[in-house]
């Protein structure tokens, strides 16, 4: 039983980082969509934060401007909550980045 109630945790705590990694995938598409017309990061940043329920002190926005490209990289540490499984795992890093083209 008790590996049963152990396996249960670590799927839980699996579903919590796959549903992290969509929404870092979104964040850092609303990103590049803001930064091809507003290539401020602070208003990039802000667009991120306001996009997605993660929290945004383990956000980071990154934005990159070559030529006619914008590119967006969104880091977030996905915490591992799950009691027993967090302890053992720790914080899991995920990034994701969006290219758009810069709108004149």
């Amino acid at each position: 039983m008790p590996f049963l109630v152990l396996l249960l945790m670590c799927i839980i705590q699996t579903a919590l980082v796959a549903r992290d990694a969509v929404l870092v995938s979104h964040a850092a598409r609303v990103g590049a969509r803001i930064a091809s017309v507003d290539q401020s990061l602070s208003g990039i940043r802000s667009a991120v934060t306001e996009a997605t329920p993660l929290d945004p002190a383990r956000l980071d926005v990154e934005r990159e401007v070559t030529g006619d490209l914008v590119r967006v990289t969104v880091q977030y540490r996905s915490p591992t909550e799950v009691p027993l499984v967090g302890a053992l795992v720790g914080d899991v890093g995920l990034t994701e980045s969006a290219a758009m083209p810069v709108e004149r």
